[in-house]
C-alpha cells in the first residue's frame, strides 16, 4: 500500500499539469476567437465600405436629377452588406462601439431615402385626381432632399472612421510581425 506522501507529488503534478493545460485550451482558444472576429472585421468594412460607395454614386446621381427636375426619379440604394452584417447582432462587438454606430447612422439615412422613394413612386403611380397631390409631390421631394445631402454630409465621416479602423488593423498586423 502507498503512503500519501509517496503520491502526494504526483498528484500535485497532475493537477498541475491539468491547471497549465486548460490555461493554454483557454489562451489558444481566445486567440482563435480573436483571429475570426478580426478576419470577420476586416471583411465586414470591405464589403460595407464598397456598398456605401456604391450607394454614393447613385446618391449623387440622384441628387443632380432631384435638384433640376421638379419630378426627380426613382433610385436603388443596396443594403445586402449591412443586412449581411448585422444577421447576427454582433456588429458593434466585431468592429466596435463607434464605428459601427457611424455605419448604422449612414445605412438609417438610406433607409430613409428609400423609403421616401418608394412613396414618390407609389405617386407617381396613383391616380392624378388626388387633392393635393402636388403639395405631396413636393413634400416628398423634399424629404428625399435633405437626406440625399444628410448622406451626403455624412459619408466623409463614415469614410474616415473606416480608413481609421483599417489602419489600425493593418498597424496591428505590422506589429504582429515584427515581433
Amino acid at each position: 500500500m502507498m503512503s500519501f506522501s509517496e503520491f502526494l507529488p504526483e498528484m500535485i503534478a497532475t493537477i498541475v499539469g491539468v491547471a497549465l493545460g486548460g490555461m493554454g485550451a483557454i489562451y489558444s482558444s481566445r486567440r482563435q476567437l480573436k483571429a475570426i472576429k478580426k478576419k470577420r472585421a476586416e471583411i465586414f468594412l470591405k464589403n460595407l465600405e464598397s456598398e456605401i460607395a456604391e450607394n454614393m454614386q447613385v446618391i449623387e446621381l440622384a441628387y443632380q436629377t432631384y435638384i433640376s427636375s421638379d419630378h426627380g426619379k426613382s433610385f436603388f440604394l443596396g443594403s445586402i452588406a449591412w443586412d449581411t452584417a448585422t444577421v447576427t447582432g454582433d456588429l458593434a462587438d466585431v468592429l466596435g462601439l463607434d464605428l459601427a454606430d457611424s455605419i448604422e447612422n449612414q445605412y438609417r439615412i438610406f433607409f430613409r431615402l428609400r423609403y421616401y422613394v418608394d412613396l414618390m413612386t407609389q405617386l407617381w403611380f396613383a391616380p392624378v385626381e388626388i387633392d393635393g397631390r402636388a403639395e405631396i409631390q413636393e413634400g416628398f421631394k423634399t424629404h428625399i432632399i435633405n437626406n440625399l445631402n444628410q448622406a451626403r454630409e455624412h459619408f466623409s465621416e463614415v469614410q474616415s472612421a473606416i480608413d481609421k479602423a483599417k489602419k489600425a488593423m493593418i498597424h496591428s498586423e505590422f506589429a504582429k510581425s515584427t515581433r
